[in-house]
């Protein structure tokens, strides 16, 4: 999954607010995009100089924390009511927040992010089929539209469309592998490819205007997936292999060999180079995306899962080793292909999240109460350093997302 967003094939939205039903292709593509994990596009230059707080999914506490990044503590704890809730989903127009579920429930829930509190709950479920674990959520380009799976199940693979204008879910659709993971529309919002992460493990395409399953690629140990900035390749990651899907055609390109597998990717922004994160080799692979060959493997940590690059200066990154033995982030830089330092966490770094001037990133670790908070404002980043390690949050605490203050949403969208 992507990390990060630019290009030409791409707008950028400086509004905000509510996607609307019926809203024309150009006012919908002019709301500002905040989410940057299952959609290659992220509106940085509109939120740069606005104030935020950096949002905690604790997963086994029923709460969503609020950090205040500056002040360096938690000043808030959203209520939702009951546990499952993983990942934070920001819609397009950065109004609603989408909370998604990670156990055997359908459940999503809805955050106003102007008062910051729970204001509706919706099952996924629909035309008669049960979704499990509805987790990754991936939005279109061109229309409130969105998409998610349903990763835990291993007998039936599921994706659900679903409206970010009604923030209700549309259609649910059967695929040929199971356990649906990482959706994503291609630029024209034609097709969507997702990876399914229960067997028979593979790569689905659909098609979106039909709503129907054009094919299905098996991949043995198949798991995360994700487009490249430039929508012309989709990346799968397998057992021991990268696999490579030219968007238009729907084909396989290249098939590329790895040790370990299975991680989650981000590109840089101008499509050169893409990054997996290899598990249990505690490792990542770097990807020449004109060569389409794997140029080196950079060794990090335990369980090496995934790259996030700071949106100030992309060169440097940090790289969540998810281990729950874990507690390092390696820093990379992606200029050398070379890790520069580790910076110690708390137990079990799942998610990172920087504000948007890159100065600071927060690392939640699921296997603790707390999260970390990290500087990552000096431009060497072998200054970067942990501030603490004590930001109060919650048992299996994921998902994190940075958000404008409620204050500066309402000032930006009057």
């Amino acid at each position: 999954m992507i990390t990060v967003s630019v290009g030409s094939a791409i707008a950028h939205g400086t509004k905000f607010g509510a996607p609307s039903v019926g809203m024309s292709v150009k006012d919908y593509q002019s709301l500002v995009f905040l989410d940057l994990q299952n959609t290659v596009r992220m509106d940085w230059d509109a939120v740069r100089d606005m104030p935020g707080y950096f949002l905690i999914d604790n997963q086994g506490h029923p709460s969503i924390s609020v950090v205040d990044y500056n002040l360096a503590e938690t000043v808030k704890r959203i209520d939702m009511g009951e546990t499952g809730n993983h990942h934070i989903w920001i819609l397009p127009g950065a109004r609603y927040a989408w909370s998604s579920q990670r156990y055997e429930s359908d459940q999503f829930w809805t955050i106003d992010l102007t008062t910051q509190e729970v204001v509706d709950k919706f099952s996924v479920s629909m035309d008669g089929k049960t979704v499990i674990a509805p987790l990754h959520v991936g939005f279109a380009y061109t229309q409130p539209l969105a998409v998610v799976g349903n990763i835990l199940d291993k007998e039936n693979g599921y994706l659900t469309f679903l409206s970010t204008a009604t923030r209700r879910p549309l259609q649910t659709i059967k695929l040929s592998c199971n356990g649906a993971r990482d959706a994503m529309f291609t630029l024209d919002d034609s097709k969507i490819f997702t990876t399914c992460q229960q067997e028979p493990k593979g790569v689905s395409i659909v098609d979106v205007k039909s709503r129907k399953e054009i094919k299905m690629i098996p991949i043995p140990g198949g798991r995360a997936g994700s487009m490249t900035p430039d929508g012309k390749y989709f990346l799968a990651a397998g057992k021991g292999v990268i696999v490579i899907f030219d968007t238009k055609s729907g084909d396989i390109v290249k098939t590329l060999k790895v040790p370990g597998g299975g991680g989650n990717f981000t590109c840089l922004p101008d499509s050169s180079k893409c990054y997996n994160g290899l598990r249990k080799a505690n490792s990542i692979a770097v990807i020449d995306m004109k060569s389409l060959e794997v140029t080196k493997v950079i060794e990090t940590g335990p369980n090496a899962n995934r790259l996030y690059l700071n949106p100030a200066n992309t060169r440097y990154g940090l790289v969540a080793n998810e281990s729950g033995k874990s507690d390092i982030v390696t820093v990379i830089d992606t200029q050398e292909d070379i890790a520069v330092k580790n910076i110690y966490t708390g137990l079990g770094p799942h998610n990172v999240a920087f504000n948007p001037k890159g100065t600071r990133a927060l690392v939640t670790t699921k296997k603790e109460t707390v999260a970390t908070l990290i500087d990552t404002s000096a431009a060497d980043p072998m200054e970067w350093d942990t501030i603490t390690t004590d930001i109060a949050s919650g048992i299996q605490n994921n998902g994190v997302r940075w958000v404008p203050t409620p204050e500066a949403l309402l000032s930006a969208m009057n």
